[in-house]
């Protein structure tokens, strides 16, 4: 059955939601809205055994989308209340043509009931405006109806303006952060890392490379667990560079070890090329101001800086090498799967595969939303993971995130933003 005449505007799915089919109701009916001279809302059942025929109501063009709900309580719900009120004020069948800014004063009387009904009623709509339709500058309204379950599907810009719905994220997670004071005080600390590697030691900028190593591919909540023995291990390069096979065999046997051969022995050579360049140019800082490239000039970083690092140091691939130069205070960051699926999910990204022009694209929109919050860039960052990761942040007081693999739309603040 085609249900998408011809000169409609905008188009809105009812149904049941779904305990099947994820993220989608079960449909039944859909609205279509005709803007000619006078708007129209068209009412279609969607199966032959519904038994119902097609029923048209003429809304007022201020209210066109609170009308439409209006009307899904009616003849969808078939809610008793709001049938007899609307019985009441219209004085006619409610299947003829009503036009509903005859009800004057009393159509928010209406629209109230209807608010109610459409709250406590298990169903789900999936709501689209095309480009030019009036609803979509009428989108706020739905927000007065509380829990009712609806998805937006927008085909208009692509949300560019990035800094604000970062700000959303950024807003949303301070709110059910369960530490208010904790989270204002790591932002404030990851807002100061500008060029943060003039002012650490070398055994420090060693300690943050073990850490991304390890991090890199594993599960976050598993290596914070074991952190602590895995700087124990790794905490002085001079140290580490001189480990040998009796000292793998013994991390590898240690049960609070992370057991990884591969990232063990990464670490050691990475110790090595460390000690090698401290040798010779004095200090790891030294050595990154040696390719004349400033901690806040991308495309130097990019082409000078990270090929030079992933060559040299074992465990640092296209994606983790940002990540080291982020906590290093370089204004990159990590753009990592769980950044580009949301990224993906907001049409930013094409795909949320690691390839460069992801890679590039997905650094340059954060630095973008960076410079327009006037926030430093690693703060972008640990919001971002922190709304995307499964376990949220410890530090900031996230216990679990929000746009994860299996995200929590209903709490989302881009979810009239979202393909998902």
């Amino acid at each position: 059955m085609e249900v998408i005449s011809t000169g409609a505007t905008a188009f809105i799915i009812v149904g049941n939601q779904s305990h099947i089919t994820y993220g989608l109701p079960n449909p039944g009916y859909v609205l279509l809205l005709y803007e000619n001279d006078r708007p129209s809302w068209e009412l279609i059942p969607l199966y032959p055994e519904l038994k119902e025929n097609s029923v048209i109501w003429i809304p007022t063009t201020d209210g066109m989308l609170e009308d439409a709900l209006f009307m899904i309580g009616v003849h969808v719900v078939k809610d008793e209340k709001l049938r007899k009120l609307a019985k009441e004020v219209f004085k006619r069948p409610l299947d003829s043509k009503i036009k509903l800014y005859e009800a004057g004063k009393r159509l928010e009387e209406l629209r109230k009931v209807a608010r109610d009904v459409l709250q406590r009623y298990d169903i789900g709509l999936i709501i689209a405006p095309l480009k030019d339709s009036t609803i979509i500058r009428q989108l706020e309204i739905l927000k007065e109806y509380g829990n009712l379950w609806y998805s937006l599907n927008l085909p208009i810009q692509k949300h560019k303006d990035y800094a604000r719905l970062f700000q959303g994220i950024f807003d949303k997670l301070r709110e059910i952060s369960k530490n208010k004071e904790t989270f204002d005080k790591k932002i404030k600390e990851f807002d100061e890392y500008a060029g943060r590697y003039k002012r650490i030691s070398d055994k420090e900028m060693y300690t943050t490379l073990v850490q991304v190593v390890f991090f890199a591919g594993m599960n976050a909540k598993i290596v914070d667990e074991r952190m602590s023995t895995i700087k124990k291990y790794f905490d002085d390069f001079r140290k580490v560079a001189k480990y040998g096979e009796e000292d793998i065999r013994k991390m590898l046997n240690d049960r609070n070890m992370i057991r990884n051969r591969r990232k063990i022995k990464a670490c050691i050579h990475n110790a090595r090329e460390f000690e090698r360049i401290v040798q010779r140019y004095g200090s790891f800082a030294n050595y990154l101001d040696s390719f004349g490239v400033s901690f806040d000039d991308y495309e130097g970083i990019k082409r000078r800086i990270r090929p030079e690092l992933i060559r040299r140091f074992k465990g640092l691939g296209k994606v983790t090498v940002y990540h080291y130069l982020m906590d290093l205070g370089f204004e990159v960051m990590k753009p990592d799967t769980t950044i580009r699926r949301l990224f993906c999910r907001l049409e930013w990204l094409r795909s949320r595969e690691a390839t460069e022009e992801n890679i590039d694209k997905t650094i340059k929109i954060c630095r973008e939303i960076a410079k327009k919050g006037n926030k430093w860039i690693r703060v972008v960052d640990i919001v971002l993971v922190a709304f995307c990761q499964e376990n949220g942040n410890g530090d900031l007081g996230i216990k679990e995130g929000i746009c994860t693999s299996n995200p929590k739309c209903n709490k989302c603040p881009l979810r009239d933003y979202c393909k998902q």
